[in-house]
């Protein structure tokens, strides 16, 4: 008797991980496409309050980079943009998380005039 108690608690126990897991990675899916890192910025700060940034629950990240705002800012209309468009072809039949999920970005120049400040932020499932 303790024994099947024990397998039912067991069994719950790991159903419930494998969709909080399940429920992380579309998160990151979407999170990532909506609020892609800048490649070759630097993270200035980074915080999160669930298993990973980007990934359930809320996120914050800063980063900097010596490219121009112009530039930045071109380059995140497109890879974003894109990523909305296809989203929208696919008729949601993609990651169920992607219209659930809110990413952002915000860009600017950076405090000391040289380069670009980047600020993500991502909620999801909560």
């Amino acid at each position: 008797m303790i024994g099947g108690c024990l397998l039912i608690v067991v069994l719950v126990t790991a159903c419930i991980g494998t969709i909080f897991l399940g429920a992380d990675s579309f998160c990151y899916a979407a999170l990532t496409t909506k609020a892609p890192m800048y490649s070759g910025a630097q993270v200035t700060f980074e915080q999160h309050n669930m298993f990973r940034a980007f990934g359930m629950g809320t996120t914050l990240v800063i980063l900097d980079t010596e490219d121009d705002p112009s530039v930045v800012r071109n380059w995140y209309g497109k890879t974003v943009g894109g990523a909305l468009r296809q989203a929208q072809q696919q008729g949601g039949t993609g990651n169920p998380m992607f219209y659930v999920a809110s990413g952002r970005y915000n860009i600017a120049r950076a405090e000391d005039g040289s380069g670009t400040q980047i600020i993500l932020n991502g909620v999801c499932g909560g």
